[in-house]
């Protein structure tokens, strides 16, 4: 990795992390491909209660003192059904030092109020968008628990957050079988968003929606096709719409290699409804269980750290060409779709490091990558 890494003008790196918090595993739709769908169809029904969110802040606060700043990322589920925590989670935010809390959303963008919108804008929340497509793509796999079609109820909180808040929004879709990355690329382009993700459905092989064979030798060299976009939109001096490789194409900038997929039990941790705290929140069991949340935070920071140690890279990807840019692949998704996951993940990293050779002179226009202009 070293040897691959240019000068670059000096740039402060100042150390964050995102915690990944379920405030309810419910939800109110039954998308097809859902890989948490075992927690959201299950009969325990607990959802965070609003003392409990306000002692999360306060444990993130204290316990958390090795990094600059925090993310509180709403996962699920859907986060909006249990408005009442999201609303504590901002309101004891507030009361901390300013910058030393933002927050994100994952949401299926199909319940809207007032209450949502002045909620989304008071926490300058980044909002994950779900949308696969256009009507006949979404609504055949995103359908409510009554099966209804849900795209026409996206599209009019899209509308709502672009146009009533200051919320950043983050396109995203799963492309699965029948549907092309280029074509889910184009339709999020298409859309008033301020960036976009497209992704690989993530099921085993078995799932009838799958990508075939045929449909992951596309999605391939469609990823090949959006490195081409960023290469022109850096070209451009703009940041790309899609921002896929910006963390592997600047983690080549600074020569670094990765020793995990992710800050997992270290700058990264996951919160389910009652408290449970575990190294992300799509991890489970007693094996990944790290404390609670009443616990004093060292409990958990310090079993977080053991648990990190413990999950060192497989051996299969010792020798790996994507190994210093991936670091062993996600622990949370690598169960559910092994072999996959590993070969995009390696043409994600080719792709990287294609974009980086084509500036490797030019490293200042890089920059963009990291929102500086």
């Amino acid at each position: 990795m070293a040897a691959e890494a240019a000068v670059l003008p000096e740039v402060d790196d100042l150390p964050n992390a995102e915690v990944l918090v379920a405030t309810t595993w419910q939800c109110n739709l039954r998308c097809s491909y859902c890989f948490v769908k075992d927690q959201t169809l299950r009969a325990d029904r607990a959802r965070m209660s609003v003392a409990l969110a306000r002692r999360l802040i306060d444990a993130l606060d204290n316990g958390m003192r090795h990094v600059e700043s925090i993310c509180v990322h709403l996962y699920g589920g859907e986060p909006l059904t249990n408005l009442p925590a999201l609303r504590a989670l901002v309101e004891r935010a507030e009361q901390k030092p300013a910058g030393r809390f933002t927050f994100a959303i994952t949401t299926n963008g199909t319940l809207l109020s007032d209450k949502i919108i002045a909620l989304l804008d008071r926490g300058r929340f980044q909002v994950i968008l779900s949308i696969d497509g256009p009507p006949q793509v979404h609504n055949a796999c995103r359908r409510s628990a009554g099966a209804a079609p849900t795209h026409q109820k996206v599209m009019t909180f899209l509308d709502a957050v672009k146009s009533r808040t200051r919320c950043w929004v983050r396109g995203s879709a799963v492309v699965r079988k029948g549907w092309r990355l280029r074509d889910a690329e184009r339709y999020l382009r298409s859309l008033p968003v301020d960036s976009i993700k497209a992704q690989a459905v993530r099921v085993p092989e078995s799932d009838p929606f799958a990508l075939s064979a045929a449909e992951k030798q596309d999605y391939l060299e469609d990823l090949d096709a959006v490195g081409r976009l960023v290469i022109s939109d850096l070209e451009a001096g703009r940041r790309p719409v899609d921002d896929r490789f910006a963390n592997r194409v600047l983690q080549i900038l600074k020569g670094d290699a990765r020793d995990s997929f992710c800050g997992a039990g270290i700058t990264t941790f996951g919160f389910a409804p009652d408290g449970l705290v575990t190294p992300c929140v799509l991890l489970e069991g007693e094996a990944h269980r790290l404390g609670h949340v009443d616990d004093d935070p060292e409990t958990w920071i310090r079993a977080g750290s053991r648990w990190r140690t413990a999950n060192t890279a497989r051996e299969q990807c010792l020798d790996c060409s994507a190994q210093p840019l991936c670091g062993g692949g996600c622990p949370a998704i690598l169960p559910i779709c092994g072999a996959n996951e590993c070969e995009i993940i390696r043409k994600n990293c080719e792709v990287a490091r294609g974009i980086y050779q084509h500036f490797a002179g030019r490293p200042e226009m890089l920059l963009p990558l990291a929102g500086l202009e």
